[in-house]
């Protein structure tokens, strides 16, 4: 009997066929080559650039981006004043002694460039225009990701970072137009501009972690957003209640320490009496602050530090930029008009400015490790949930 020949063995069997035809394609492979990798993570890339691309939310970002900075190049000043598009304000003391090397413009940067448009307006813009990428991906766009050798945790992570490239781009733009106006209208080319581009960017990762979770699972932008809105409000509220223990705790810490000294100058055991009273009347209430503030602390450890990351970055830019700082020590003998009543704080011992001096340096005492490193451990937990939902998921 004549064996069958190789064409009949396929047609009886048609998966061996399929099988013998896509081993012997030239275009197989067995594993991807990292060069495969790269291909894939590309497109992946210029996919999502093309899809922010064609929303309108991408061209106004960049449109305000280009007038707030049009705006702060519009502002003139020399020896003789300030002006606005040539126009003299007349505002006495304002001249370029009083700002020199570009100080002004550096200022309004750093403030209400960072302070305002980046870490809000710009925000609020990139949440609104990233919020429908994961949600696509889960009602419909992922069929299409699927039909191709992309593993999904590597999908996932891939469109986070592209969802990422909104921000980039947009505080680039912001970087390099400011940068601009300080060499042009400030005199001065400062390369530390570009600082808040890196730090924008992790700030914004916080956020947009959880958008992108809260998308996977719900596939509704709008229920993205406001959770993630929310969720933002949550992380202010502890900040608040963080820094307002922290300024009750110094406050009577500080008060403690000026009437302990105050004890050491007292001659008369009747004098140190009512001093000693005062002291340890007040140990308590450091005592119920302090608590208050561990337990404020513990949970801001916990989430995102989203203020203190925009900290960092209006802080770097002032290192960056030579900005001056407020650095100066407050002297024991200052006169008591000084000292005046701080509403919930009141001493007749510690001055405003020495306490917002000690808030500050406990503030700068802050490592980058615990404000960045905490913060990517929340959004690396989150992230890796995301990404296990998304596996088991059946699409």
């Amino acid at each position: 009997m004549n064996a069958p020949s190789p064409h009949a063995q396929n047609a009886q069997n048609p998966s061996v066929s399929a099988v013998s035809t896509t081993s012997t394609h030239p275009c197989y492979r067995a594993h991807l080559t990292p060069t495969d990798y790269v291909v894939q993570t590309w497109a992946l890339f210029g996919s999502a650039y093309q899809e922010l691309n064609a929303r309108k939310l991408f061209w106004v970002a960049l449109a305000l981006n280009a007038l707030i900075i049009g705006a702060v190049a519009a502002i003139g000043i020399d020896d003789s004043g300030i002006s606005i598009l040539g126009y003299e304000l007349g505002i006495p003391g304002v001249t370029a002694k009083l700002f020199p090397d570009g100080q002004l413009y550096k200022q309004i940067f750093s403030t209400l460039g960072v302070g305002i448009w980046l870490a809000w307006l710009s925000t609020i813009l990139a949440l609104l225009s990233t919020a429908s990428m994961f949600p696509d991906l889960a009602t419909g766009g992922v069929d299409t990701m699927l039909s191709k050798p992309v593993g999904r945790g590597r999908l996932f992570v891939t469109k986070f970072a592209t969802g990422l490239l909104f921000t980039a781009l947009q505080v680039a733009v912001f970087a390099v137009l400011a940068f601009l106006v300080l060499g042009i209208r400030g005199g001065v080319w400062e390369v530390g501009m570009f600082v808040v581009i890196p730090l924008m960017v992790v700030f914004f990762s916080y956020l947009f972690a959880v958008q992108a979770v809260v998308g996977m699972i719900t596939r509704s932008p709008i229920a993205s957003v406001i959770v993630t809105l929310l969720f933002w409000i949550v992380i202010f509220l502890v900040h608040s209640g963080e820094q307002f223990t922290l300024l009750g705790m110094t406050a009577s810490r500080l008060e403690i320490e000026a009437l302990e000294r105050k004890i050491e100058t007292l001659q008369t055991e009747d004098a140190k009496s009512g001093v000693i009273l005062a002291v340890e009347a007040e140990k308590p209430q450091q005592a119920n602050w302090k608590l208050a503030h561990d337990l404020f602390y513990a949970a801001k450890t916990i989430i995102p530090k989203s203020t203190e990351t925009i900290g960092l970055t209006s802080r770097a830019l002032s290192l960056a930029a030579n900005m001056p700082t407020n650095d100066e020590v407050e002297g024991e003998g200052e006169d008591a008009s000084a000292r005046q009543q701080r509403g919930f704080f009141r001493s007749r011992s510690v001055s405003d400015r020495k306490l917002r001096q000690a808030i500050q340096t406990e503030m700068d005492s802050r490592s980058v490790w615990w404000v960045v490193g905490t913060s990517f451990a929340f959004e690396s937990v989150l992230l890796s949930f995301g990404i296990w939902y998304f596996k088991r998921r059946d699409f």
